[in-house]
C-alpha cells in the first residue's frame, strides 16, 4: 500500500486549519534521523489504514521522493467526532528485527460455551512479537474449539507462530479462557455488593461530617 505525504510547516494549534482542508497532521519517526513533520490526505490515510492497521508495511512517499517503509505507530482520534486528529509513523529497516503488538482474533466455539456452561473470556487483545518487518503477522488466530472444560485456557506458550516470529509477551500469560457463567455472575454480584457498601459508607461519612 502506498501513502503520499507532504512536508508540514505549521505546528501546534495552527494544524486545525490543515484538518479543515481535509488533511491530517502526522510525524515520521526515523531510526537514525530526526522526526519529520508531515501532512496526509485524510481520506487516503483512512483507506490505507483500513487495509494495513498497525502491522502491515506502507510505502510512504514524501513530496514525490523515494518510498519509505513505515508502520503506523499511533492514531489519535477525536472522541467526539471520531475523526483522525494526528498520526505517528515509524520508519523501519527491512533487515532489522523489531517488536510490534499483533491483534488476537478468537475463532471457533467450545463445547462448554455451546452447552451454556461458560463464556469465552479474552484476556489479551494483542500479543507482542519480534520479527523482521516483512514477517509481521496481520493477526494471531486463536481457536477455542478444542477447549473442553470450564477454566480451560490458552496461553502464550501454546501458540504456533509463523517461522521467524517469536513471542515477547510472557509465555505464562493467559490469552483466552473459558469462564464459568455461574462464577462470572457471582463475581459480578460481589463487585456490585462491594460498590453498594462503599457508597453506603461514603454517605454515612458525609452525614457524620454534616452533623459535626
Amino acid at each position: 500500500m502506498e501513502l503520499k505525504a507532504s512536508k508540514r510547516e505549521v505546528t501546534g494549534k495552527a494544524t486545525r486549519k490543515i484538518r479543515h482542508h481535509g488533511r491530517v497532521p502526522a510525524v515520521l519517526y526515523g531510526q537514525r534521523s530526526d522526526a519529520l513533520s508531515l501532512e496526509l490526505d485524510t481520506h487516503e490515510f483512512e483507506r490505507v489504514f483500513a487495509r494495513t492497521g498497525k502491522t502491515q508495511l506502507i510505502d510512504l512517499v514524501v513530496g514525490g521522493g523515494r518510498p519509505h517503509k513505515v508502520l503506523v505507530k499511533e492514531v489519535q482520534v477525536s472522541p467526539r467526532y471520531h475523526t483522525v486528529l494526528h498520526v505517528d509513523l515509524h520508519q523501519v529497516s527491512l533487515r532489522e528485527r523489531m517488536q510490534v503488538d499483533v491483534p488476537v482474533v478468537v475463532l471457533g466455539e467450545a463445547e462448554p460455551v455451546r452447552a451454556g456452561e461458560a463464556d469465552v473470556l479474552q484476556v489479551l487483545q494483542n500479543i507482542r512479537v519480534e520479527c523482521l518487518p516483512t514477517k509481521i503477522p496481520e493477526n494471531i488466530e486463536i481457536d477455542v474449539s478444542e477447549l473442553a472444560e470450564v477454566d480451560a485456557a490458552i496461553r502464550v506458550s501454546d501458540l504456533h507462530l509463523p517461522e521467524g516470529v517469536a513471542a515477547v509477551t510472557d509465555p505464562d500469560e493467559v490469552i483466552v479462557k473459558l469462564a464459568g457463567r455461574r462464577a462470572a455472575a457471582a463475581e459480578e454480584e460481589a463487585a456490585e455488593a462491594a460498590e453498594t457498601e462503599g457508597e453506603a459508607e461514603a454517605e454515612a461519612e458525609r452525614e457524620s461530617g454534616e452533623e459535626g
